[in-house]
């Protein structure tokens, strides 16, 4: 063979690998009409469907084939009567645009060229907006939540108050607005170890409340809840989502996550849990309306499951239960609040014990070193006595104790009021109080007489003043 043969052979297979190259490097169109099939003429029939589905290879909307972008999956996005279909991984989106006999227009809408930054990421749409959280990309998760321009026609960052992860069980409510987030997964290839959170942080339970873009605190992951997952060897992405939650296949078993009334499930049929094994990874399915769509491709047809709580069981543990983590700091403000009363309490006796004995002492200065007389202590003692036995002290009992019950009626009332105002003058004066000592009461039976008694929150006092007296 000549050099010039050979020269033009090499010239010749370059240019046949280039185009190959380049044919396989080549990018998606901007439209694409698509043979309107019973899969999509069911998603266009239910006017007031609002879901997000993941295709199967049979059932992709826009053929990616031969481009980089044919390994991606596509998830179709239903939301106020427009369908959506974003090609995973990517920012890319194309819109229905039209319909016409059994052919549909899908036109791309984004001028996005990033791609590989958001596998894995919940898509969802919310009031006509679409929206994307998280996801991983470039060796590293994040907690972004994205939300898509029609204007600009690009992805915008939407910021929160702060940034949490993804641990890819999450589910957004549209009737709340809420992002629910059970807990979280951080993924760093850049740090040795994965870069993972602390347990503490890991395990938290969130809500983003997307109208305040604020994440707020439910609790801490369940114990039982946290060895569930732990078990789960089925990919997070593997999700149906429901009204009220997501259902998720579990070591061959099939799980309800409500994240409204924070429950969990598990079926108890076999049937229904084969049927969802063998459809693990979800393809074209959605609920709507208490039933469950999944599209067939061999027979081109869709078969309709029943939902009902029904033929689940509640399982005794929740999704995620009060946060008991910061509990120690509780209890240590808790014993520190207590000491300081304590001290209080105790240092406030010991001033009034202080200021009883110095008012004893001018007392008994003032009346043969005794602060209450032979008298006063006789009545006192009689009270004391009484109010052992839950009784309360009657006139003539006094007056005998007094020594006047053979005098007359006025002077037993001039003596009783004189030493039981004594008592009564000279116990505020020692406590430096205002609470009389010795009280009184009409008598049940005969309104016209008084029964006398200690007052119940003194007698430890008075007793303690007696023994100093």
């Amino acid at each position: 063979m000549s050099c010039k043969q050979i020269t033009c052979s090499i010239i010749f297979f370059f240019f046949v690998g280039f185009s190959q190259l380049k044919a396989h490097e080549r990018g998606l169109d901007s439209v694409y009409y698509v043979k309107i099939n019973p899969f999509l003429s069911k998603l266009i029939e239910l006017k007031d469907l609002n879901t997000s589905i993941i295709h199967s290879n049979e059932t992709k909307m826009i053929p990616t084939g031969g481009t980089l972008f044919a390994p991606n999956q596509q998830e179709l996005l239903k939301d106020e009567g427009n369908i959506y279909i974003h090609i995973e991984q990517t920012g890319f989106l194309y819109k229905m645009t039209s319909w016409a006999d059994s052919i549909a227009t899908f036109s791309r809408i984004d001028n996005t060229i990033n791609i590989n930054y958001n596998i894995n990421a919940l898509d969802f749409a919310y009031h006509g907006q679409l929206y994307s959280y998280g996801g991983y990309g470039f060796w590293k998760s994040n907690g972004h939540i994205r939300k898509f321009s029609f204007i600009d026609k690009e992805w915008d960052i939407i910021p929160t108050d702060k940034e949490l992860f993804s641990g890819g069980l999450n589910w957004f409510s549209k009737k709340e607005g809420k992002l629910y987030l059970p807990f979280q997964k951080k993924m760093n290839a850049g740090i040795i170890g994965g870069g993972d959170l602390p347990i503490a942080d890991k395990y938290q339970s969130y809500y983003l409340d997307l109208n305040t873009r604020k994440w707020i605190k439910l609790g801490m992951l369940s114990a039982e809840a946290h060895l569930l997952f732990d078990k789960d060897d089925t990919p997070a992405s593997y999700l149906l989502p429901m009204d009220s939650g997501l259902l998720h296949v579990i070591h061959d078993e099939v799980y309800y996550f409500n994240f409204i009334d924070n429950k969990i499930y598990r079926s108890k049929k076999s049937d229904f849990n084969q049927f969802m094994i063998r459809r693990v990874d979800m393809p074209n399915m959605f609920f709507y309306k208490g039933m469950i769509y999944s599209y067939a491709n061999n027979n081109a047809s869709f078969n309709l499951i029943p939902f009902s709580l029904n033929d689940f069981e509640l399982l005794n543990f929740p999704i995620w239960s009060r946060d008991t983590s910061y509990d120690i700091y509780i209890v240590v403000v808790i014993v520190l609040v207590l000491i300081f009363i304590f001290t209080i309490y105790f240092i406030q006796r010991g001033v009034k014990r202080k200021i009883e004995q110095s008012q004893i002492k001018l007392l008994k200065n003032k009346s043969l070193n005794q602060a209450f007389a032979g008298t006063e202590i006789a009545l006192i003692n009689l009270l004391l006595a009484a109010d052992n036995r839950d009784k309360k002290v009657e006139i003539s009992q006094i007056n005998h104790v007094l020594g006047i019950k053979d005098k007359n009626i006025g002077l037993q009332k001039k003596v009783r009021s004189d030493i039981i105002n004594a008592i009564n003058d000279k116990y505020q004066f020692i406590t430096q109080e205002s609470i009389p000592l010795i009280g009184s009461v009409r008598k049940e039976d005969d309104k016209r007489f008084f029964e006398y008694f200690i007052t119940s929150t003194e007698i430890k006092s008075i007793i303690r003043i007696l023994e100093k007296n």
